[in-house]
């Protein structure tokens, strides 16, 4: 018996609920019903009447005595939370009413599970509980309002009887209802108050009777004979009840919108569980993140279809920047570079031919509403338990469910975490609470009689770290290049600093790929280590995926009348894919290989773009995976020469928000001196402190030797270790990666330097391997002097090619153009011959740079070769290279004793600890001779040279300070009395002398 909606008849219904409300107008004439047979017993002492509890439920059966019928329900009502339900089961068909007075709604839910909602203030079935009008709204009517037992409609208590067997007080009224023209006597029977019942409670309604007439218009009039049993009946409710909710799956129009679907993040990690009404339950683990364009997708696949081949738990990695996804077997260790699935599940399908064949499509990644399938269509069907969890749930009906290849109709009811609550997941390191966590999509597809749940646990709602999508296992380490970058830091790096060191991470990623001009896959294995005073950065640089895993292959046809580009001799369709990659200034989109005639035929539009295409035995179709510009990525290489240039140009930064303050971090250096593949040729960053840079300047005619398609610290690397000539400077061209070497020092000649946007100028930096000793002279009483120099890099120049003897120090006095070279070092000459002199500085050779610090605070045995103590750092490192016949190859420093231990032993040799007494030191390894040549073993073979070619005469430097040597009297005079004219006048010696300058930062 379905329900009847609007002013129309609901006597049927609403006789057989007698223990609801009927809003019952007051007849003027209570007696004028016609009275149930039989004899009103004499009663000694009328009891009062029962008291219904404001909860109750029961069960009932209405006999329709004069319909031959006999239909059962359920009746629910909660007073306390303002709602009710009504269920009635007839010819094994179920209607439900469902009274939702906090809404003012009324949902019908018929027995094919369709559902409509009216407005409670307006339907005639707001009867049935009431409409009683408070400040709040509208409310359900008193318990015993409900129930219609009220003096106020004449009840008549008429005695004991047995119904059913159980001991019954009755009563009797006698009603009319003037909407549908009805009079009725209507009789109540109660268990007698000494019954005990199932419930426990005193007195719970067992049957009502009804005998009534009824009008219809323009008929006779008839009777009726209704007789409601009911049973089970209770005083309280299950708190878990769903009896007030509509059901599951069930959709109904016209529902008030009250709550908007949640908005999941732009990036998040969740584990799912998939349990099908076929019976099979499967897991997957999946990281999202929309800002990289990267979804992970771990699981174990059904069957050994390609390109596994095999039932072992797979990563997939989808990368749609580019369009390409990594397959990688776990268990295998294989990993397959293939082009992104249509069928994939975060892959939505923008466009599709329908001229052609279904392999043609273009793909862009889901957004995270998406991919739940969410959107604006969803309406909020209230609160319920899924998992354990009050949850708001969502529902909504759609016609494209995918269900392997096909797109069916399904009802989907979404559970999210209620608004209320909060989850705590184990896996986020910056989110420890979160709301609107999703926990569990229902799926039911009718027509094909299968539901889906798909449970959520540990939902993440934050970047995942890039370490999740390690393809790196898919290249070979030929096509690696492993690094360290290190941060120039501004300051101490406190416990303030160091807690953010996340976002120094995820800085980088992106910084170090915009730099290399790579997608942030394409960084594996990133870590960063950070100390007190260091911020390093560790990562893997990936060669690029082929280009042919971008393109979908449709075999045996070809774009007609699209031929953008043509190309001839092409043997494989990589080589085309290479191409469509790399020319012009146009995305290409599609190309054909034709193997016969080896074509290769470019393309700017897609294949799936309503293109007609036609078939051909010799050749194939490739059309790209995804929409949008083509992302162009260059080749390992020439990511990794990116990547130095950024940092030898300070242009690698990353800024960190503290609080209300900004600080910039500039990548200093870069090296690949890293434990990973020993075939790649190492270099480091470093060497760029041997010169200083004068940007967008050049020398013309700059070229001894030319070198293209290097980075700038390559070119500087080529520069220091030059063999054929003496390299003092070099330009390098970023836009083109050319390297112009050159024997010229241009301090020798400023007026050569002009200006050239987008050309470096590198001046070899010979002072950087001197320690200044500002306003001091050493060397006042040196007899080798050189007049007429332009700058303290000339200067050491000088020193360093000096032949005559083993130049260890320098006096440069700027003002009168005044170079000094000495024998000895400033650790070396008594305190008396140094002197103060605020035109002069001293700078001394820096030992420790022939060295590299190889281990740090290791127990040393006490029996090294040779002990000295209270020196600095400095002065052992100077000893050491002092050792007779370059002897000495390690040294260990004790800063806490100050001593210094040289030792001839290989490093392996260093360091470990044994019964004799230790102590606690840093080790230094040799790494190179004085001039910059790299130690060897056998020393004696490079001092064996050294003292050869000192027998060959005298560098060109070395020429000119022997000239000057030679003049006797005149110039050394000069220059005593240029000397002490200037150190003794308040004046300055600007008009003594003409001195030559240059600025390095120049524009």
């Amino acid at each position: 018996m379905p329900f009847t909606q609007g002013r129309g008849p609901l006597l049927c219904w609403v006789l057989m609920t007698s223990l609801v409300t009927l809003s019952i107008a007051q007849p003027s004439n209570l007696y004028t019903c016609t009275p149930n047979p039989g004899v009103k017993p004499t009663v000694a002492s009328e009891p009062p009447f029962p008291t219904v509890p404001n909860t109750f439920s029961t069960k009932l059966e209405a006999i329709i005595a004069d319909r031959n019928m006999t239909v059962s329900g359920e009746e629910y009502f909660d007073y306390n939370n303002n709602r009710a339900a009504l269920f009635m089961l007839k010819g094994d068909q179920i209607s439900k009413l469902i009274f939702d007075y906090s809404t003012e709604e009324l949902f019908y839910v018929y027995p094919n599970n369709t559902c409509k909602t009216t407005n409670l203030t307006t339907d005639d079935n707001n009867l049935l509980f009431g409409n009683l009008e408070n400040r709040g709204g509208m409310h359900v009517f008193t318990t015993n309002g409900a129930l219609h037992f009220s003096k106020l409609y004449g009840q008549t208590y008429m005695g004991k009887k047995t119904i059913r067997g159980i001991n019954c007080d009755y009563w009797r009224t006698c009603l009319t209802w003037a909407p549908l023209h009805s009079t009725f006597t209507l009789d109540y029977y109660f268990t007698d108050k000494d019954w005990l019942s199932s419930s426990n409670y005193k007195q719970v309604p067992v049957r009502a009777e009804i005998f009534g007439m009824k009008q219809q218009d323009g008929a006779s009039p008839y009777q009726f004979h209704h007789i409601y049993d009911y049973t089970d009946f209770t005083t309280t409710l299950d708190p878990l009840t769903t009896v007030f909710e509509t059901p599951h799956f069930v959709t109904c129009k016209n529902r008030l919108q009250l709550r908007s679907v949640p908005s999941l993040p732009k990036a998040f990690s969740y584990r799912e569980e998939i349990i099908s009404s076929t019976g099979t339950t499967k897991y997957a683990d999946v990281w999202f993140d929309m800002d990289y364009k990267l979804m992970r997708l771990d699981y174990r696949p059904s069957s050994g279809a390609p390109p596994y081949y095999s039932n072992d738990p797979i990563t997939e990695v989808h990368d749609y920047t580019i369009g390409v996804a990594y397959a990688i077997d776990r268990v295998m260790q294989n990993c397959s570079i293939i082009p992104l699935q249509n069928t994939s599940f975060d892959a939505s399908v923008t466009n599709i031919s329908t001229g052609a064949t279904k392999q043609q499509f273009i793909l862009k990644m889901k957004n995270p509403q998406d991919l739940f399938y969410l959107d604006n269509n969803y309406t909020y069907t209230g609160r319920r338990r899924a998992r354990g969890l009050n949850c708001d749930v969502f529902i909504r009906t759609r016609d494209d469910y995918p269900l392997g290849p096909f797109k069916v109709h399904a009802i989907l009811e979404f559970y999210f975490l209620a608004n209320d609550q909060k989850e705590q997941n184990n896996a986020g390191a910056l989110t420890q609470t979160s709301k609107d966590v999703p926990v569990q999509l229902s799926v039911n597809i009718p027509g094909e009689m299968v539901t889906m749940t798909y449970n959520f646990f540990n939902f993440d709602p934050e970047n995942p770290e890039i370490t999740n999508f390690d393809i790196s296992s898919c290249f070979s380490d030929s096509k690696k290049i492993s690094f360290k970058m290190q941060y120039l830091v501004p300051g101490i790096l406190d416990a303030n600093v160091l807690s953010y060191k996340q976002i120094f991470l995820f800085q980088t990623i992106s910084k170090v790929a915009q730099a290399a001009g790579v997608t942030p896959l394409r960084i594996a294995q990133p870590v960063m280590y950070m100390d007190s005073s260091h911020a390093y950065f560790l990562g893997t640089l990936l060669e690029k995926a082929p280009s042919l895993s971008r393109y979908q292959k449709i075999p045996g046809k070809v774009v007609q009348a699209h031929n953008d580009a043509v190309f001839t001799g092409f043997t494989s369709a990589s080589d085309c894919a290479d191409q469509c990659q790399t020319f012009g200034n146009w995305s290409c989109n599609s190309f054909e290989f034709c193997a016969a005639s080896k074509t290769c035929t470019l393309s700017k539009i897609h294949t799936a773009e309503g293109t007609q295409v036609g078939s051909t035995q010799s050749c194939d179709l490739y059309d790209r995976s995804i929409g949008g510009p083509s992302f162009s990525e260059v080749p390992l290489n020439t990511a990794w020469n990116n990547l130095r240039n950024s940092v030898v140009k300070k242009q690698l930064q990353i800024q960190v928000q503290f609080d209300k303050n900004v600080k910039t971090y500039t990548a200093d250096t870069i090296s690949n001196n890293v434990v990973a593949n020993p075939d790649v040729t190492k270099v480091s960053t470093m060497v760029m402190n041997n010169f200083k840079v004068m940007p967008n300047k050049f020398v013309k005619h700059f070229d001894n030797d030319i070198l293209s398609k290097v980075s700038v610290d390559d070119c500087a690397q080529a520069c220091v270790t030059s063999l054929t000539f003496v390299c003092n400077s070099f330009e390098y061209q970023y836009a083109t990666s050319y390297c112009l070497l050159s024997t010229l020092h241009p301090d020798e000649n400023p007026s050569m330097i002009t200006t050239n946007i987008g050309v470096d100028l590198y001046i070899r930096d010979y002072s950087n391997k001197f320690v200044e000793t500002a306003g001091t002279t050493v060397l006042s009483s040196s007899n080798t002097i050189y007049q007429e120099i332009l700058d303290t890099n000339q200067c050491a120049k000088l020193c360093i090619d000096y032949m005559g003897f083993n130049c260890k120090s320098f006096d440069y006095c700027p003002d009168i153009g005044t170079c000094y070279l000495g024998r000895s070092h400033v650790y070396d000459v008594p305190k008396a011959q140094i002197q103060s002199n605020p035109m002069c500085n001293h700078w001394s050779r820096k030992y420790l740079d022939d060295f590299v610090q190889s281990q740090s605070n290791v127990n040393v045995k006490l029996i090294n070769d040779r002990i000295i103590a209270g020196v600095s750092v400095f002065q052992c490192a100077k000893s050491c290279v002092e050792m007779e016949g370059g002897s000495c190859a390690t040294f260990a420093y004790c800063s806490e004793v100050s001593e210094c231990r040289l030792s001839t032993s290989a490093l392996s040799n260093v360091g470990q600890t044994g019964p004799d007494a230790v102590a606690t030191c840093n080790i230094y390894s040799r790494k190179s001779f004085p001039d910059g040549t790299t130690y060897i073993a056998n020393p004696q073979k490079y001092y064996g040279n050294i003292a050869a070619n000192s027998q060959k005469g005298y560098s060109k430097g070395g020429a000119a300070g022997v000239a000057i040597v030679m003049v006797l009297v005149g110039v050394i005079l000069t220059a005593l009395v240029l000397f002490l004219y200037v150190k003794f006048s308040n004046k300055g010696g600007d008009d003594m002398t003409i001195k030559f300058s240059r600025q390095v930062d120049d524009e």
